[in-house]
């Protein structure tokens, strides 16, 4: 039977809103001159050392981990003027450091790129693009929301920024939760149904073309969320089964809600910076934007998604 979270959540590390902004404390990071030594003294290793022979480094990506992503607001960004002294190539394995030490690396498509460039290849979300090859703002979401098993966390690396626009949102499914009880309480049921989610034609032989989720799961005491819209639309269609008027409704409420201000923390990430979130229930997306004309200025960031522990998985298997 499945289980419906029927109370208010009230703590403010799962519940917040756009006022988490004044408290960067909460989410916003710098790596200290003592790690920055540690990643110096080993720069020309950083593409193949291990993790446990940077111990400070390690110690403090954890504590990030513990304090932020575990016990706190579901995200933490680290400052990219930390790494001013790095090359690209070394922030990039830095990067990579990060995501290794919270798990393991997962593979994001059929050509089994464990790194994916979010990038405008000038391909749309209704002709059948993935999110991250398109400028399209909106369609607020959680990555993979078509795979059966999501990624625990998803890491993005900010290389450049658009020429205008491409702000990163943030909103917790938390404070989502909370204002459809307190709103439109008559429409919950609709968010715990199962759904069809488009793979967007990666998958084998012989597998189904959608997966079919909830979009809300209460399990344990946590809150899990899965949503990208036009994944459910095009869902739908290929398994030939239309959406009913009453989820309809809920879903146009839910996209609704999920573009008011008063609960998204709004940030734009700079060169450099790199941003790790809970991907069961940190929802993000971006406003629109405006790109250079020129291919190496283009508005581009290098996402990971990544597996861990603290979410049951045996990574030693």
């Amino acid at each position: 039977m499945k289980k419906i979270l029927v109370e208010i959540v009230s703590d403010s590390n799962l519940a917040w809103d756009r006022s988490l902004a004044n408290n960067k404390q909460k989410f916003f990071a710098e790596l200290n001159s003592e790690v920055i030594q540690e990643l110096t003294e080993r720069r020309n290793e950083l593409n193949k050392i291990d993790t446990n022979e940077l111990s400070l480094f390690k110690k403090n990506i954890l504590e990030l981990r513990r304090k932020m992503l575990i016990e706190g607001v579901g995200l933490f960004i680290i400052d990219g003027n930390c790494l001013k002294s790095f090359s690209l190539n070394e922030k990039k394995s830095i990067y990579i450091l990060v995501a290794k030490i919270l798990g393991e690396l997962l593979v994001q498509n059929i050509q089994q790129e464990k790194i994916i460039e979010v990038k405008d290849v000038g391909k749309t979300m209704k002709s059948g693009g993935r999110y991250h090859e398109t400028k399209d703002a909106g369609s607020h979401h959680t990555d993979s929301p078509q795979w059966k098993d999501i990624p625990d966390y998803l890491g993005l690396f900010c290389l450049h920024n658009a020429k205008k626009g491409g702000t990163n949102l943030f909103l917790s499914a938390y404070t989502i939760h909370n204002r459809i009880l307190k709103e439109r309480k008559d429409l919950l049921n609709s968010f715990y149904e199962n759904f069809h989610f488009d793979k967007r034609g990666e998958f084998k032989d012989g597998e189904s073309p959608t997966v079919f989720e909830q979009i809300f799961k209460y399990e344990d005491g946590k809150l899990g969320f899965r949503y990208l819209r036009d994944y459910i639309n095009s869902g739908h269609k290929i398994q030939n089964q239309p959406l009913s008027e009453s989820q309809k409704e809920a879903l146009a409420y839910l996209d609704s809600l999920m573009y008011e201000e008063d609960i998204t923390l709004r940030y734009d990430l700079k060169p450099d910076d790199m941003v790790f979130s809970d991907n069961h229930w940190i929802v993000h997306g971006r406003t629109t934007f405006e790109d250079y004309d020129d291919q190496n200025l283009k508005r581009c960031m290098l996402r990971m998604w990544v597996k861990d522990r603290a979410y049951g998985h045996n990574l030693d298997e």
